[in-house]
């Protein structure tokens, strides 16, 4: 067992966690307070500004050159931060003094004599806003900043862009306008996700038994966007203009400017986004409280890889963090050839007993629920008691001494949600292999020989309809299925996945799994997942406006044409793919999108979530390019296309998704910089990194070319891409180097240094070799990892400071990044990375030590996507699209 990957203290100040758990949030009447304990109030900095105007290329088919002129340095990118802790890791290391090195960082010349490379455009970040964030005002209907920067929204009305983002911030007014930008008209929604810790919570409304104001027609919830008529007595709808009479109770006169006198004391007429108490009508069937059920594999590969003594020992960490712990019921399954089921006597002194199902072909329960769950404010000396004599069972098992291998995993998993049929919760199951015994067992079907065939895109339709056939029963009785992977060989992804995919569930992945180097990962992640926010038994719904209509959501689990979406459980991290068609054309100035989510909270409440969404309109498509949101464009158009896995081959994606991008840039070209010369390449300035993400995305599992690549790989990053943060993905797209080699300065504003309560960060550089000089130290962020890179001709002054070794071949040694150094430059770099964890609510990114040849080196220089490791550079991949734009006028 690792001692040092036992520490929850430090889960809570990283991430920042509430470690009051036990009391629900308060109920709030008025906009001024907030629906959860411990959240600051807005404070005032600096305004978003973003700059709109389109910039040029100047690429020639033999010899490509870029315009001098091209792709000023700005950009509205900016870092994303928040409060710090001062250390970092998890080896303590000898104490060193200051660094004494002012060795220079050497500057590799550009590797291409054609192009400037300092002029292409990327996702960039401006440090000083990593300790100045500026304020983005909802009610400006301005493109939001980008999602991976530092920001502080100002909810006056309109949903902020961590709930929210659109493809279009200008909506098109006809479908023609749509079609002449090539741009998915989308909505990326994040319902539940967790402001920053300087913004106001959600507030909570208590509307009473008459439950919230509804437009009778189209079912709307009131929002700030109503228009109120006739001195307050009628409100009329923003999606369906129904004039609706006002209840006595709701009445408010209005005030000289036409609006209503109580709108700032009324959340839902003031706000963006907030919570009605759902009165007893919306209570349908039980509430459903946090059961949660750990089905842990006890074969030998788990407890002789480390697996099985990492998840005991985290949970047994973490209890102390899980919300509403007078509410929560624990149970605990571990199965490896057959099922085991536990009971914990009441006299402590006594062995636990042991109920042993070896049928794996049609399981059954041998008690009922009350036998398994234990309540974990009130018995919770009984779940420590059992979680030890689980440890020590296994340690003498018979099965793990004589290296007994093979799972039911499938028979286990059933068995866990028949546990949950009545009430609903949620199963965390851990696995690390393919199931092959009793039900749900499957065969090994990869063969790299279709890779990159037409016949590939059958390894993606699942063998067997069995998980999916368990997951549709499963989210029926609101039970949601999170799993942990750590299966090395073949585990088909794509057939058992579908137990996430079906329920709102997390699908976690760690096909190389390691103690020293995963095992801090697998805590936090685990960390992560009890200690965050989650609604139970949720229904989503999105209503549209006159004119515009849902077309389907994109999940993991693929299309969903309804415009309602069900999730046994829904937490903080989940991210919605929803796209819409015009059905006439807009004659309003503005259209407004209203997402509601009913859902039960952890503190067992049934509560309504609203969040509504105004954007202005637009028959220019100049301005309409102007106001695109490039990530969201990206990341919706990305996923439009590799959704079609199943039905078309990797090369045919590939071409589609390509072709979508040259056609978004000609019809650029075409309609708003016709003038303009044909050996300049031209970009919108919102979407002038677009090119960026798309060829990234070449490069990631789901559509990179090779035998290297497993489909298992594929389907994992399938999934990933559906349902990540946008933020996360974003980073995973362009992952962020931050040079640290350069951060020792007297300035007060110097990298690693506190502002405030804020910790500077570096500036960004390029993600390519040309900008990683021999003689450095780099942070590399992928949004999954943290890859601190030690170049091998670095100042040997700098690694006692840092990782307390004296030589580079020392440095190759080491595996996890220390506790704690006395030096000054060690809390400088240990600040940094902290922060770049707490900017990622949806995980906590663990530390890879890499040096020059090792192991991870190969997956920190992956990282370098603008580089020709996994396919074409940045700059060869802006030549060709400029040459297929180029074709297109032939």
């Amino acid at each position: 067992m690792n001692r040092h990957l036992t520490g929850p203290r430090r889960y809570a100040e990283l991430s920042g966690a509430n470690t009051d758990t036990s009391a629900p949030p308060t109920t709030y009447n008025t906009a001024t307070t907030s629906a959860f304990p411990n959240q600051a109030t807005t404070t005032q900095n600096a305004s978003y500004q973003t700059n709109q105007t389109a910039t040029p290329f100047n690429p020639s088919y033999s010899e490509p050159q870029y315009a001098a002129n091209s792709y000023p340095q700005t950009n509205g990118s900016f870092s994303e931060a928040s409060s710090t802790t001062s250390t970092s890791g998890y080896n303590t290391a000898k104490t060193a003094t200051t660094p004494v090195s002012d060795m220079k960082a050497r500057r590799k010349s550009s590797k291409s004599k054609q192009i400037d490379t300092d002029k292409i455009p990327r996702p960039d970040i401006l440090a000083e806003t990593s300790y100045a964030p500026p304020e983005y005002v909802t009610s400006s209907y301005l493109n939001p900043p980008a999602s991976f920067s530092n920001y502080i929204t100002i909810d006056d009305g309109n949903a902020g862009p961590r709930y929210v983002r659109s493809s279009f911030y200008r909506i098109p007014v006809e479908d023609s306008l749509v079609n002449n930008t090539q741009v998915p008209l989308g909505l990326i929604i994040q319902p539940l996700a967790d402001p920053s810790p300087e913004e106001e919570a959600v507030p909570i409304i208590d509307s009473g038994e008459e439950g919230p104001l509804r437009c009778n027609r189209c079912r709307a919830y009131v929002s700030p966007h109503w228009l109120f008529v006739k001195n307050g007595s009628y409100g009329v709808c923003n999606l369906c203009k129904m004039s609706n009479e006002i209840p006595k109770e709701y009445y408010s006169p209005l005030d000289a400017g036409g609006l209503r006198c109580d709108r700032l004391e009324r959340p839902e007429l003031s706000k963006g986004v907030y919570e009605f108490l759902a009165p007893q009508a919306y209570h349908v069937r039980p509430l459903v409280t946090p059961n949660i059920l750990f089905c842990i594999e006890a074969s030998s590969a788990s407890y002789l890889s480390g697996v099985f003594h990492q998840i005991f020992s985290s949970l047994q960490s973490l209890l102390d963090y899980i919300p509403s712990p007078e509410l929560t019921k624990i149970c605990i399954v571990t199965y490896d050839t057959g099922v085991n089921f536990f009971k914990v006597p009441d006299d402590l002194t006594k062995e636990i007993s042991i109920t042993h199902v070896s049928d794996v072909d049609s399981p059954c329960l041998p008690y009922p629920k009350s036998y398994y769950f234990l309540s974990l404010q009130d018995e919770r000396d009984k779940i420590n008691y059992l979680i030890e004599r689980i440890i020590k069972h296994y340690e003498s098992s018979e099965k793990i001494q004589k290296g007994v291998f093979g799972t039911c995993f499938g028979a286990a998993v059933v068995d866990c949600c028949d546990i949950l049929l009545k009430d609903g919760g949620r199963v965390l199951a851990f696995t690390t292999q393919a199931p092959i015994a009793g039900l749900g067992k499957i065969k090994k079907r990869e063969d790299y020989k279709l890779h990159g065939t037409d016949k590939e895109k059958t390894l993606y339709v699942p063998q067997i309809e069995d998980y999916n056939t368990w997951a549709k029963r499963a989210l029926e009785k609101r039970v949601c299925i999170d799993l942990f992977c750590f299966a090395p060989e073949y585990f088909d992804v794509v057939t058992i996945g579908n137990l996430c995919g079906l329920t709102g569930g997390n699908f976690y992945y760690y096909p190389t799994y390691k103690p020293t180097a995963d095992g801090e990962r697998l805590h936090y992640d685990l960390a992560r997942n009890l200690t965050r926010y989650v609604g139970y038994d949720a229904v989503m719904t999105i209503r549209t406006p006159q004119g515009i209509s849902f077309l389907n959501y994109l999940t993991p689990s693929g299309r969903k044409p309804e415009a309602e979406l069900e999730f046994s459980a829904l937490d903080s991290d989940t991210a919605i793919n929803a796209f819409f068609k015009h059905d006439e054309k807009l004659t309003d100035d503005n259209v407004s999108f209203q997402v509601a989510v009913l859902y039960s909270n952890p503190y067992g409440q049934r509560v309504i979530r609203v969040i509504n969404f105004k954007a202005l309109t637009s028959n220019d498509l100049v301005a309409i390019f102007r106001a695109c949101d490039v990530e969201a464009v990206a990341q919706l158009t990305i996923k439009k296309h590799i959704s079609a896995i199943t039905s078309s081959s990797v090369p045919q994606i590939k071409k589609a998704l390509l072709d979508n991008l040259v056609n978004i840039l000609y019809n650029y070209r075409q309609h708003c910089a016709s003038g303009s010369s044909p050996s300049q390449l031209i970009l919108p300035e919102a979407l002038k990194v677009l090119p960026m993400y798309i060829l990234s995305t070449f490069k990631s599992f789901i559509l990179r070319t090779g035998g290297e690549v497993k489909s298992d790989d594929r389907a994992y990053d399938l999934f990933r891409f559906m349902k990540a943060p946008l933020n996360v993905l974003s980073t995973y797209l362009y992952p962020k180097v931050y040079p640290l080699h350069t951060i020792w300065t007297e300035d007060e504003y110097a990298p690693g240094n506190v502002v405030g309560n804020r910790v500077v960060l570096p500036a960004n550089v390029a993600a390519t070799d040309e900008k990683i000089e021999d003689n450095g130290i780099y942070l590399i962020d992928n949004g999954e990892f943290l890859f601190l890179y030690i170049k091998k001709g670095v100042d040997p002054a700098f690694l006692p400071h840092l990782i307390g070794v004296e030589t580079y071949q020392e440095a190759a040694q080491v595996t996890s990044f220390p506790d704690y150094i006395e030096s000054e430059y060690f809390t400088k770099v240990s600040s940094i990375i902290d922060q770049l964890r707490k900017n990622k609510n949806a995980s906590y990114q663990p530390v890879r030590i890499v040096t020059e040849k090792d192991q991870s080196e190969q997956a920190a220089l992956n990282c370098l996507c603008e580089d020709e490791r996994l396919g074409e550079s940045y700059s060869v991949f802006l030549c060709n699209v400029h040459k297929l734009i180029h074709n297109k006028y032939s």
